[in-house]
């Protein structure tokens, strides 16, 4: 694959079984995958209770504020600096913070803040700087900002570690007389203390094969030129399938990618795909034109085969599940958008540059069950290039209702995800809301390194609007 292919790169989150509830005075969302139980008749028509702000700080922000406890923990930026900051929920005081490496990841990973419960404590990991080119693995109780000592700990670059069970695992090199060693997988033993290398055999399938993961369970990897999708369910390989034979003929990862699971046991694997458009970047063609509906799909997966039990062509991730604002609905139901007409041509610009453009955009929206692809209603979407300039800087509305808000015929509207009932998006939500936002991007690097590998993180943030007309219903 060559450069262009893999700086396109990137990944998000499908949001499909997930509902959202508002937690009034943090001006904070909390999701759960629970079903909400049925309300009583008292609370069917709640008064109304303002919010009031009870503190808030300064600090440009760069990742989403968990909350544990007592404590709102995050990544912000000081200047060049990446730092991990942690505050008392209650009265917004500094509890301790720490300088942190840019880390390896690959551009467009979004930075996020893992944790960890062992012995009762919540702990989280990074990549700390130290002085000179590289950095340490560091792991710190979020409550007290106390570290864990780390028996035999080395300099490290390579990718932030991350959640995985009940510890932490990562992925990068050792540092030795400031030269990289080779690329190894890390896991991180309570027992010993010590950052210990995961054998080979130990790994999933694709991963051995020197994948990169996609997904709990899911990696990508190449044999030869052909690129493979694996699953494994623990130790034990499920699958191995080609990546086209999943998604269709030249569709790649590199291309960008989305994975989630449906169903009450996670039995179903949901993944959005991008075409490479490798018949265009690795040619000497000057221009290709594409339909819109042949350039993403999303596809519904059995776990256990690595059977497609159902596809659609033409999947967007401005809106519905496979956008990064998702859409509230049961595990048993896939709100999608999806292109229905409309061409893109690329053009050769030279010297690696190229042009897109876009004309005779439709599209539409459906609710599909998550195991058939039995389509449960269909609305008609508006204009796609008016929606897509409304998103600009624009809130998406958090509500603890299966809702999904789409831009229909006369403004966006709230549409209930089960049944596709349309109704005024102030109605659904309240004149009050809690808006989710996306943040400015950032290039976030260690000091140490300066910009020799920047990370770039855009990340979502929480913000209460007093008028869901104007704000979240993206009037002006």
């Amino acid at each position: 694959m060559n450069s262009n292919a893999s700086d396109r790169r990137k990944s998000v989150s499908i949001a499909v079984t997930a509902t959202c509830a508002l937690v009034l005075g943090v001006g904070l969302s909390s999701c759960t995958a629970s079903q909400a139980e049925p309300a009583s008749k008292a609370s069917e028509n709640p008064t109304p209770v303002p919010a009031t702000v009870e503190w808030k700080s300064k600090e440009v922000l760069v990742s989403d504020v968990e909350l544990i406890g007592d404590v709102a923990i995050a990544y912000r930026r000081q200047g060049p600096q990446l730092e991990i900051i942690a505050r008392n929920l209650k009265n917004g005081k500094q509890l301790w913070k720490d300088e942190a490496l840019g880390a390896a990841d690959a551009l467009g990973v979004d930075l996020d803040i893992e944790l960890v419960k062992h012995g009762g404590r919540h702990y989280v990991a990074d990549a700390g700087t130290k002085t000179g080119a590289y950095g340490w693995l560091m792991i710190t109780d979020i409550s007290t900002g106390e570290q864990v000592k780390i028996g035999k700990n080395f300099e490290f670059w390579g990718d932030r570690p991350f959640a995985c069970g009940k510890t932490f695992c990562t992925e990068g090199s050792k540092v030795s007389n400031g030269q990289l060693l080779e690329r190894q997988h890390f896991k991180f033993n309570w027992s010993s203390k010590q950052w210990q290398a995961v054998p080979t055999r130990e790994l999933e399938y694709g991963l051995q094969r020197g994948g990169h993961s996609l997904f709990t369970g899911l990696s990508s990897y190449w044999d030869e030129d052909i690129e493979m999708l694996s699953y494994s369910k623990g130790s034990k390989t499920l699958w191995n399938r080609p990546y086209e034979e999943v998604f269709g003929k030249g569709y790649s990862s590199t291309a960008g990618w989305a994975c989630g699971t449906a169903g009450e046991d996670d039995e179903i694997l949901l993944g959005y795909g991008q075409h490479a458009q490798d018949d265009f970047f690795e040619s000497d063609k000057k221009s290709a034109t594409y339909k819109l509906a042949d350039l993403s799909k999303l596809v519904a997966v059995d776990a256990k085969s690595g059977n497609v039990l159902w596809s659609q062509n033409g999947a967007s991730s401005m809106c519905g599940a496979a956008s990064e604002q998702g859409s509230a609905a049961p595990d048993d139901t896939i709100v999608l958008c999806y292109y229905t007409a409309g061409q893109r041509k690329l053009t050769d610009k030279g010297d690696g540059y190229y042009s897109r453009s876009t004309k005779g955009a439709a599209w539409s929206v459906a609710a599909f069950e998550a195991s058939t692809g039995v389509r449960k209603w269909k609305h008609k979407l508006s204009d796609v290039n008016k929606y897509a300039e409304r998103l600009r800087e624009a809130g998406m509305p958090t509500t603890e209702d299966p809702i999904s808000i789409l831009p229909l015929a006369g403004g966006d509207k709230a549409v209930h995800s089960l049944d596709g009932t349309v109704m005024p998006l102030e109605e659904a939500v309240g004149k009050d809301v809690l808006c989710t936002l996306d943040r400015e991007a950032y290039f976030v690097y260690s000091a140490t390194l300066g910009t020799e590998a920047p990370s770039l993180s855009k990340a979502a943030g929480d913000t209460r609007f007093d008028d869901a007309q104007m704000v979240c219903k993206r009037g002006s």
